[in-house]
């Protein structure tokens, strides 16, 4: 048995192939090394349909956020290493993953903007990498942490407009209290923060949280992709729910700066599986 997980920080997909065919396919927490600890580990693990098959697997292929760091990787290796006890593990980047997805053997760019954000140019045969994101705190443009936090910023700021503010209370009934304790006291504030996108998506006609969304995505543009001179002669795909939903105001930011859109995909895996089926 192959199993094939691909995690950010808010969720983890798992695909499982036995003989050469598709035998399970669940979600679970994510499993970003920077965010999650044994127990938790341990809890996704047990707690899901793959409970089972933890003796059968013979592969596990993990492309995570937050694997590029060599001694993340080793601490989520050492954790699987105790439930797949027959498999041989690979912990790759979630970079890697959406190259795998949407290139081919040509150059182009991959930026996954999900609950985080980051990118890659790839020359056709290797990933030229340029620098990191700054995770949610400090960077992360573009993505589903940075969307919430200006989304936070106008609502409790109350620099909306009253209806819309409004609209958001009554969605998630809090106050500063609780979003504070949420964010600086508990743990996975990034998935917390990302659980707040939904209310982009649901009022996008509103003038003001377009042109956040818009802003957002501008923002990844001038912190990222500008600075690659090779971003316009090559296609740039998006791997990601946030580039995925809100595909129409990213397709505004690449007509503006005239770069071509390539894929939009929102989950990687099924294309990696599906490449190892056939």
């Amino acid at each position: 048995m192959i199993l094939l997980a691909d995690s950010g920080s808010t969720k983890t997909e798992w695909i499982l192939i036995k003989e050469g065919k598709l035998q399970l396919q669940i979600e679970s927490i994510g499993l970003n090394p920077y965010f999650v600890s044994p127990q938790a580990i341990e809890k996704a693990l047990k707690e899901s349909e793959l409970l089972p098959y933890f003796e059968q697997v013979k592969e596990l292929h993990f492309y995570g956020a937050g694997c590029s760091n060599e001694e993340r990787s080793h601490f989520l290796k050492t954790e699987f290493s105790h439930y797949f006890k027959q498999a041989t593990i690979q912990i790759k980047t979630d970079i890697e993953a959406a190259l795998m997805a949407s290139a081919e053997d040509e150059p182009c760019t991959v930026c996954i903007l999900g609950t985080g954000s980051t990118f890659r140019h790839f020359d056709g045969k290797n990933m030229i990498r340029k620098y990191s994101s700054l995770s949610y705190i400090m960077g992360d443009e573009g993505s589903g942490t940075y969307i919430a936090k200006s989304l936070l910023r106008g609502i409790f700021y109350q620099n909306f407009d009253q209806e819309l503010i409004d609209k958001f209370f009554l969605k998630y009934p809090i106050n500063s209290e609780i979003l504070l304790e949420k964010v600086y006291q508990e743990e996975r504030a990034n998935r917390y923060l990302a659980s707040f996108v939904p209310f982009c998506k649901e009022n996008i006609a509103h003038p003001q949280i377009e042109n956040l969304i818009l802003n957002a995505f501008e923002q990844f543009y001038l912190e990222h992709l500008y600075k690659y001179k090779e971003y316009k002669a090559y296609p740039v795909h998006f791997i990601g729910s946030i580039a995925y939903h809100f595909e129409e105001q990213l397709s505004k930011i690449a007509q503006k700066h005239q770069f071509k859109v390539g894929k939009i995909i929102q989950k990687p895996l099924g294309q990696i599986a599906e490449k190892l089926l056939h």
